[in-house]
Order: structure tokens, then C-alpha cells, then sequence
């Protein structure tokens, strides 16, 4: 005997997983900045929420790509420039918090070559990914339409 699946129970139920993931990977990424921060702990000793950070979106973009969706649909909007600056300040205040409770001295040089470094990259990965995205919402549509 089958059983019939109620899409909307089934459209609460990856509401509601998607949710939980988003709590947990807001609780890992927490733990981590409080045990880098707080009790100045190394990277080996965070190590497992390090690689949770750097996994999770690496898995969520290989996974939509096998199913053949594009989860952000609103990418320009994502790129606005207050957005991008805040999040090019955070960085850059992070790493200099870092370094001054570290007690290591920094020199200007040091400093200001990571930040522009740290700005082109970030940057260049962010339009570049961006358009790849794009490219690949139109291409789905096209696909989707014809079929």
C-alpha cells in the first residue's frame, strides 16, 4: 500500500529543516568567533567549526547545481555596495582585532597590502560569482521554459 505525501506538510517539513540548518550554522559560526576571541584559542583548536564554515557553503553550491536550481534569486541585490563595504569592514576590523590581542606588532605595510589584497579578492569572487549565477538562472529558465 502507498502512502500519499501532503506537499504542504512536505514544504513545512524543508521550511522547517532549513531553518534548523541556518540556527545550527549561525551556532557554529558563533562558537567560533567566542573561542577565537574570547579565549584567544588557535585555529587547530577550532578546528572543526573551521572546516563546518568552509564546507557548508562549498556543499550547498555543488548540491543546487546537482539539482539544478539557483537558491538566491535576488544576486543584484546582494551585490549593493553598503553591503559589500560592511562586509569588507568587518573583515578587515576582525583581522586587526586579531592581530593587536595577539600582541604582534603589525607594520603599515603589512597591513595596508593585506587590505587592498583582501578587497580585490573579495570583490573579484563576489562579481565573478555573481555572474556565473546569473548565467546559470538563465540558462535553468531557458532549459525549464522549453521542456
Amino acid at each position: 500500500m502507498m502512502k500519499i505525501r501532503d506537499e504542504r506538510v512536505e514544504q513545512a517539513r524543508n521550511k522547517i529543516y532549513g531553518e534548523l540548518f541556518q540556527i545550527l550554522f549561525l551556532f557554529v559560526m558563533t562558537t567560533f568567533l567566542v573561542k577565537a576571541l574570547y579565549y584567544k584559542m588557535e585555529l587547530s583548536q577550532c578546528i572543526t567549526e573551521f572546516v563546518i564554515m568552509i564546507v557548508t557553503p562549498i556543499y550547498q553550491m555543488v548540491r543546487s547545481r546537482q539539482l539544478g536550481v539557483v537558491l538566491a534569486t535576488n544576486l543584484r541585490q546582494q551585490m549593493s555596495p553598503k553591503r559589500n563595504i560592511l562586509s569588507a569592514v568587518t573583515a578587515i576590523g576582525l583581522f586587526f582585532f586579531f592581530w593587536v590581542t595577539s600582541g604582534k606588532q603589525v607594520t603599515a605595510e603589512f597591513a595596508f597590502s593585506y587590505i587592498v589584497t583582501f578587497c580585490v579578492v573579495f570583490f573579484l569572487v563576489r562579481v565573478g560569482f555573481v555572474h556565473l549565477e546569473e548565467h546559470r538562472m538563465k540558462k535553468l529558465e531557458k532549459k525549464f521554459a522549453d521542456e
